[in-house]
């Protein structure tokens, strides 16, 4: 906000005065953060023209394994076993992990998979920062062109990449906000055809009221993002 009203006044100093354009992600209030960020006026486009099957979002909550303990079955090793099954059936996949490390892992399942069904096992990528730069546009053209099966990613690819229309998207774990989920869920069904995204839930506490309170999703409304661009210890700097 500050850097935009310092923009502002270099642009008047020199008689202009720029119009300003702003997008959003999945967000609860875009006309308010935009006009709290710029300090003006907006008029709100809220309708997208943009062609859209229908979507269908599934939560799956793996089984109890040990009833004194409330341990249930790995929810990576779900997720890597629905996602299985949807490349099985020639679905093109892509599956969210909450970390670097689970992507390897469950990587590595689905490539382990792919070799017991006589397939290639390079036909499932993984994508994350700390890839290089050539490696991830190779990984984002496989998904537009249909190269490759699965690709098990982190957020680096949550938004503002285009990797074609998916046919499914399987979330492992919860991502923490109703926004994230959208915008994970979003990437698959970008055509007219159906689409489906699984949310797999793990053993936290956060993810089992999801799983048991699976309306919270729709009713609950997408976050608000806030800014305070007249706090003291920014204005400061």
């Amino acid at each position: 906000a500050n850097v935009l009203r310092r923009l502002q006044r270099v642009a008047a100093f020199h008689g202009a005065k720029p119009v300003f354009v702003c997008s959003s992600a999945t967000i609860g209030n875009p006309r308010e953060l935009a006009e709290r960020l710029v300090e003006g006026s907006f008029e709100w486009v809220s309708r997208s023209g943009a062609p859209r099957g229908a979507r269908h979002l599934l939560v799956y909550n793996p089984p109890v394994v040990d009833a004194a303990l409330g341990i249930r079955a790995s929810y990576l090793k779900s997720a890597c076993r629905l996602a299985g099954d949807l490349i099985d059936r020639k679905v093109q996949t892509l599956v969210f992990a909450q970390s670097r490390n689970a992507v390897e892992l469950m990587m590595r399942y689905l490539r382990d998979h792919e070799r017991k069904q006589g397939r290639d096992p390079e036909k499932v990528a993984g994508y994350r920062c700390g890839y290089l730069p050539n490696l991830r546009r190779e990984i984002e053209h496989g998904l537009r062109d249909g190269g490759l099966r699965c690709v098990v990613a982190t957020n680096a690819l949550e938004l503002g990449i285009d990797i074609g229309a998916l046919d499914a998207v399987i979330l492992a774990g919860y991502p923490g906000s109703v926004a994230a989920l959208w915008q994970r869920a979003g990437r698959a069904g970008r055509r007219l055809a159906p689409s489906v995204a699984v949310l797999v839930t793990s053993s936290s506490p956060l993810d089992q009221f999801v799983a048991s309170q699976p309306d919270y999703l729709r009713h609950a409304g997408v976050e608000h993002g806030r800014v305070n661009p007249d706090n003291l210890e920014i204005l400061l700097s």
